[in-house]
């Protein structure tokens, strides 16, 4: 008989579940031991720092990642914190790439203990927050641009000669207006010329402010040049006072601006794609560490369960043997057989689960009629004492999926609708498709035993069951696997049922080439 109880030591196999938990993340995964030797790496790790798992199994991190430019007083206080068994929180370090190019890394570790309160293993979050960093140093130049360029802009002047009523425009005035420096001398009014009429409101309105107040004029203003160019320009000018009086400025500085407000535009951008970047890098984080407190679920508590039996069981079993009890002993052989063959089954699904990662998603168009009926016809072998009617199969239409994993998707759903009819003497299945502009919605109703509403999310969880284990045999991956498959494939998946009155199960799949999407699970 295959002895389990090594098979669930195996570091190896839990790493498979754990590789796929984590596969879709965007940050990088590191799983070392209590002496912080490398036993695992997620793909993320490896497109990031180039490093395989067969290249770093069993090397401290450091060792490949640190370099001349990695903080030594930072790796001190990473060493101290790990040796005294603590986690380590959002720590920034320099760390390099197998090409020798360094970059930036967030990390996360947390340890993980045994019932006795000792560090077996740690899990470390990292991501490649270099291109943040960069954006911040972009930011950093643009301000520095910024202010050369407000110091370096060479100042036009418009002269007003209220005793001739002449004007005079400098130079420089002519070529931020771009016009000809023969140009014949300019009224008041002229300089309205090369505004728009909202904007010449606009400054006809700041005009008068000045006027009642006495306060300087300090306005940016867009003009369209002589040439058709559109630019900005800062126009200044303080008020004349005479006694009570107030008269419009003598002179007007006119600055061409147009670069300072391209640089504040482009700073507005440069933040919006950093807040986005890190909004981002927070859901990446938030997922993966929602995956690793589900796969620490499933070490700690539901993989835990059969053991446990199997134990309780051999004890047992062991004093039967000495009291020659040969009945009792036989019944708990078949009661420790039947929990190993539990605990494979879950061992069995987990690493289904796992695989999916590395396989990916190849779509093609799939004819969903075709596909359910070959399922039927596939699960109904299993259950050849059970009398069953299928309706609407036709209904379902062509979709751009992968036939593989979409074969499980229906073969798991099919199967379930099976199991949890077993009470009526025919079991019904109805199939359904609605369709909008954005998509399908196919829809799977059966007449079994139905569950409680409130266990909705739940039975979408790794090991997640809506009714007891003696109820109806199964493992409760099944729908977990289901789920990771729609969402794969951009979609959703969802139920609603209520006890006594059968389920419905919805899988919803947008009208949408498959694209980036479809980059894994």
């Amino acid at each position: 008989m295959r002895d389990t109880t090594d098979e669930l030591n195996d570091l190896t196999s839990w790493l498979l579940v754990l590789e796929k938990i984590v596969e879709q993340s965007a940050n990088m995964v590191v799983i070392t031991d209590s002496s912080q030797r490398i036993r695992w790496v997620n793909q993320t790790y490896t497109r990031i720092t180039g490093w395989k798992l067969e290249e770093v199994q069993g090397k401290r991190a450091g060792e490949q990642l640190h370099g001349p430019l990695t903080d030594p007083l930072i790796k001190q206080r990473l060493r101290d914190r790990l040796l005294q068994g603590r986690s380590v929180p959002a720590a920034e370090i320099v760390n390099y790439r197998k090409n020798g190019e360094p970059y930036v890394a967030l990390l996360n570790i947390e340890p993980i203990r045994d019932d006795q309160g000792k560090v077996v293993a740690y899990f470390s979050i990292q991501s490649d927050i270099s291109e943040k960093r960069a954006l911040e140093k972009a930011n950093a130049e643009l301000q520095h641009h910024l202010q050369v360029a407000q110091r370096l802009a060479r100042l036009g002047r418009i002269e007003f000669n209220a005793a001739t009523g002449l004007v005079r425009w400098s130079s420089e005035v002519y070529s931020i207006l771009e016009l000809p420096g023969d140009e014949a001398p300019k009224t008041p009014e002229a300089v309205l010329d090369y505004l728009c009429p909202q904007t010449q409101l606009e400054l006809l309105k700041g005009l008068e402010e000045v006027m009642q107040s006495g306060e300087e004029f300090d306005r940016e203003l867009p003009i369209t040049t002589h040439k058709g160019r559109r630019r900005w320009v800062r126009c200044r000018g303080v008020p004349v006072k005479n006694g009570d009086r107030i008269r419009l400025p003598a002179t007007w500085t006119v600055q061409d601006v147009s670069l300072y407000k391209e640089l504040i535009e482009q700073k507005r951008l440069t933040n919006e794609k950093l807040r986005a970047m890190v909004g981002e890098r927070t859901h990446h984080l938030e997922e993966a560490n929602r995956s690793l407190e589900a796969f620490s679920h499933a070490l700690s508590h539901d993989l835990k369960k059969p053991v446990r039996h199997m134990a309780s069981y051999a004890e047992i079993l062991e004093e039967s043997l000495v009291a020659g009890d040969m009945a009792s002993a036989k019944s708990y052989c078949r009661k420790i057989v039947s929990a190993g063959k539990l605990l494979q089954s879950q061992i069995d699904g987990l690493l289904r689960f796992s695989r999916l990662g590395r396989l990916g998603i190849s779509p093609s168009l799939v004819a969903m009629a075709d596909l359910v009926n070959e399922c039927l016809v596939e699960v109904a072998a299993s259950f050849q004492d059970r009398r069953f009617q299928a309706v609407g199969v036709e209904a379902l239409p062509e979709v751009l999926v992968d036939p593989v994993l979409f074969r499980e998707v229906w073969t798991n759903l099919i199967d379930n609708a099976f199991k949890y009819s077993r009470p009526q003497e025919v079991m019904q299945l109805a199939f359904a498709c609605a369709s909008t502009d954005s998509g399908w919605t196919l829809s799977l109703n059966d007449n079994g035993c139905g569950f409680d509403p409130v266990m909705q999310s739940h039975i979408f969880q790794m090991f997640g069951r809506a009714n007891p284990d003696d109820v109806v045999s199964g493992d409760g991956i099944g729908l977990a696997l289901c789920q990771r498959i729609v969402l794969a494939h951009g979609g959703r998946m969802w139920a609603e049922s209520a006890l006594g009155e059968g389920s419905t199960f919805f899988l919803f799949l947008p009208l949408v080439a498959p694209g980036s999407i479809f980059g894994g699970l």
